[in-house]
């Protein structure tokens, strides 16, 4: 069994997981529920839950609160938020599991599951946490990227380029190359305005450009040199400008 913390400010949002919970996973063991963030302190120590339900938004404070009043996170955290495209941006770039409101079954499941295969590793939530808190502050100066046996916490600055490979994408920073099981064009999307795709393959940071040359070749900083589709070049000098 999977001993369960629920910590969300709505009552039918809690009685709504216990009982998609009991349906889907029934090997998730619901030790008790609270809205608030001090009793939530005194729930996770005096029962050690495997796992936590946890909403940013409580009736006497918030998640980061919480976690803040903890000397160690011994636990997976499934987050539950509000739609929000902000909330979900800060979700993606801190890569931490969440859950929209209304919580949808087979969502709520597979994140379940996901943390269940998680249950005895480590995980260094302090330093995912710290990304999320300032990314909620809409300051995206971070992004982490998870690999099957690392994560890595990597300044947005220090990206000088995406590179697609097939359904995975390795990211050329100033100190490493760092392969990622997602597309090309998820991390498109996320990075925003500061990042141009060139060509189907590439995806490049304004930072990192010295110029192009006749031959549609992107000159980078570090000496790379970087094809520019014809279908995009217009649109990327109108970007350079």
């Amino acid at each position: 069994m999977i001993k369960a913390i629920i910590i969300e400010d709505e009552e039918k949002i809690r009685a709504g997981l216990k009982k998609m919970l009991a349906l889907t996973t029934p090997f998730v063991e619901i030790q008790a529920e609270t809205a608030y963030v001090s009793e939530a302190v005194e729930l996770i120590r005096k029962h050690s839950p495997d796992l936590i339900f946890l909403d940013i938004e409580l009736e006497d404070g918030s998640g980061f609160d919480l976690l803040n009043s903890l000397d160690n996170y011994d636990f997976q955290i499934i987050f539950i938020t509000a739609y929000n495209q902000h909330a979900i941006k800060a979700f993606k770039y801190s890569a931490l599991d969440y859950l929209l409101k209304p919580v949808d079954p087979a969502e709520l499941k597979s994140a379940v599951e996901k943390a269940r295969q998680k249950i005895n590793q480590t995980v260094k939530y302090k330093e995912l946490l710290e990304v999320l808190k300032n990314n909620w502050q809409y300051k995206y100066k971070k992004i982490v990227l998870k690999t099957a046996y690392k994560h890595y916490i990597v300044d947005i600055n220090d990206i000088i380029r995406l590179e697609a490979d097939g359904a995975y994408t390795t990211f050329v920073t100033v100190d490493d190359k760092i392969l990622i099981s997602r597309n090309l064009k998820y991390y498109q999307n996320l990075l925003g305005h500061d990042f141009f795709r060139c060509h189907q393959s590439h995806l490049i940071n304004r930072k990192y450009i010295n110029g192009l040359d006749s031959k549609d070749m992107l000159h980078l900083k570090n000496n790379e040199l970087i094809p520019v589709s014809k279908r995009m070049k217009q649109k990327l000098l109108q970007w350079l400008q």
